[in-house]
């Protein structure tokens, strides 16, 4: 796919990098001084199929700091950043695994999803679907909320599609089937906004 790019001059002589839109700069990433860190941007560039993805390998090339990367994320693609932050929740994103008690095990999980969603989602009935949705979609159980179960459901079902391109139900999985990706999650996460753009269930 590639990502548009361009450098510009930057201070004391570095050269600024910038995200392009119509060939114009639109956004600020970093500012490099050795053509070695400029030709691992450009070939990221090159093979990149998302921006975040090109972010992320910046972060692991060493090119940007974790604090830095994830303040463009945000303000790239607030959802996606959403969905990384939920994901950062999780001790796995391995889809159908069994855990030994899940309502003492994965409630707590579905409140701290709840919590990472606050800077990204401020509808709380929102937020508790997707994060029940998540939850209970990566362990195959039942959500913890009885009056949002035709929601969660839904979101469940948007996730499913995106994961499996499955369209008539939740499939059956087997641990280690399928691995949750920010992709993914922001997908559900733009499905249920769309839904309930004021939290209205």
């Amino acid at each position: 796919m590639g990502i548009p790019i361009v450098w510009q001059p930057g201070l004391e002589g570095g050269k600024a990098l910038w995200l392009s839109d119509a060939g114009r700069p639109h956004m600020l990433l970093l500012v490099v001084d050795s053509s070695e860190s400029r030709n691992t941007v450009d070939r990221w560039a090159a093979q990149a199929d998302s921006v975040p993805e090109f972010l992320e390998m910046l972060h692991l090339e060493g090119l940007i700091d974790l604090d830095r990367y994830q303040t463009l994320v945000r303000q790239h693609d607030p959802l996606y950043a959403a969905a990384c932050a939920m994901l950062a929740c999780l001790p796995h994103r391995r889809v159908g695994e069994r855990i030994d008690d899940p309502p003492r095990e994965l409630h707590p999980l579905i409140e701290r999803m709840t919590q990472a969603l606050e800077p990204f989602v401020p509808e709380p009935i929102a937020r508790a679907i997707i994060a029940d949705a998540l939850g209970t979609y990566w362990v195959s159980w039942i959500g913890r909320r009885e009056d949002l179960d035709h929601d969660v459901n839904a979101a469940r079902q948007a996730l499913n599609e995106v994961l499996t391109g499955a369209s008539a139900g939740v499939r059956i999985l087997q641990p280690g089937d399928l691995t949750l990706t920010p992709e993914a999650v922001r997908a559900m996460i733009g499905y249920v906004l769309e839904t309930h753009p004021q939290g209205e269930i």
